[in-house]
């Protein structure tokens, strides 16, 4: 089972309110926590940015800090699960994570996995790997020894082994 994070962003590039990506997202996740890939859900971002209603009615988990590096560390600090779902708010897991996530969990494998969003743009279709981080699974503990700014520079210090097949859309 995983914990997942999804983490506040704004970001001009996606469209829409950040709250509102991030409900978009959380939205996104019902049928991994309906199908046993979820055990818990938290919500990470500053605080006063509204995020307290949207735990609330989600019935998610809230950590709210005064920066990024902050709220993610917080975040994975309080994750319950030996793996954590980071998911960056304004994207959605498309069909096939939910089996090829509990395929990697179940390996027992010790790594991590980028999730990437789906390609928009021509060069994205032919590379596949220029496409956004849409989000990561890792170890937690291997999360909290390594210091990151971000998702993305978490990304990039744990080195993941693999990148998922399947994509993350975006819903803003």
């Amino acid at each position: 089972m995983l914990s997942a994070i999804v983490l506040y962003e704004e970001n001009a590039a996606l469209d829409g309110e950040p709250v509102e990506r991030m409900v978009r997202s959380l939205g996104s996740l019902v049928r991994a926590s309906i199908d046993g890939l979820l055990r818990d859900v938290l919500v990470a971002g500053p605080a006063r940015a509204g995020l307290d209603v949207v735990a609330d009615h989600a019935g998610c988990g809230l950590v709210e800090a005064s920066g990024e590096a902050q709220w993610l560390r917080a975040a994975i600090e309080a994750a319950r699960e030996p793996h954590v779902l980071l998911l960056r708010a304004g994207f959605a897991p498309q069909q096939g994570f939910v089996e090829e996530a509990g395929d990697l969990l179940q390996s027992g494998a010790e790594r991590a996995a980028i999730l990437r969003a789906a390609p928009d743009r021509f060069l994205e279709r032919l590379f596949p790997r220029v496409a956004p981080l849409a989000g990561l699974i890792a170890p937690r503990e291997r999360c909290l020894r390594t210091p990151a700014a971000d998702v993305s520079g978490l990304a990039q210090a744990l080195a993941p082994v693999s990148t998922m097949r399947a994509c993350a859309r975006r819903v803003a």
